[in-house]
C-alpha cells in the first residue's frame, strides 16, 4: 500500500503539470495587449491601440497608423495611387512647393503654392481619420 501511496503522489503532479486554463478574457489580454482586436503577431504597434493594421490613417502626418497596408515607395505617408510621384518623397500632395522651380511638389499641377485647400488624405480609400500623433483624436 505505501508503494501505492507513493506512487500517486508522484503521479499527481505529472498529470497536472503541462494543464493550464485561460479564461477567454486572459487569452485575448495575451495576445491582443492593447485591445484593438489584431494579434501580437499582426500589430505593428502591439501596445498602442491606435495604430494597426488598416487604422485611419491621416496623410502627411509622418505616422503611419495603418502598419503599411497600402504600398508607400517612397515613405512620405502618402500611398503611391494617391501621390503623384510614388518615388519622390519630397513630392506629395499638400507639400512645400516652391514657386518658379519648375517641379510641382504638392501635386496641384501647378508650380508654386496650392490655390485650394489641400486634402486630407486619399479619397476614395478608407484611411482618412484621426492622427495617431494626436492621442485625443484616436479611436475608442
Amino acid at each position: 500500500m505505501r508503494l501505492a501511496a507513493r506512487f500517486t503522489l508522484l503521479l499527481v503532479p505529472v498529470l497536472f503539470a503541462g494543464c493550464f486554463y485561460a479564461t477567454k478574457g486572459q487569452y485575448d489580454r495575451a495576445w491582443d495587449a492593447d485591445g484593438d482586436t489584431w494579434p501580437l503577431d499582426e500589430d505593428c504597434a502591439p501596445l498602442d491601440p491606435r495604430i494597426y493594421p488598416g487604422a485611419p490613417d491621416l496623410r502627411g502626418d509622418g505616422c503611419d497608423a495603418d502598419c503599411g497596408v497600402e504600398l508607400d515607395s517612397d515613405g512620405d505617408d502618402w500611398p503611391d495611387d494617391a501621390d503623384c510621384d510614388p518615388y519622390d518623397d519630397t513630392i506629395y500632395p499638400c507639400a512645400p512647393d516652391a514657386p518658379g522651380d519648375g517641379i510641382d511638389q504638392d501635386c496641384d499641377n501647378l508650380d508654386g503654392p496650392r490655390l485650394d485647400a489641400c486634402p486630407p488624405g486619399d479619397e476614395g480609400a478608407p484611411d482618412l481619420g484621426p492622427s495617431c500623433a494626436n492621442p485625443s483624436m484616436a479611436p475608442g
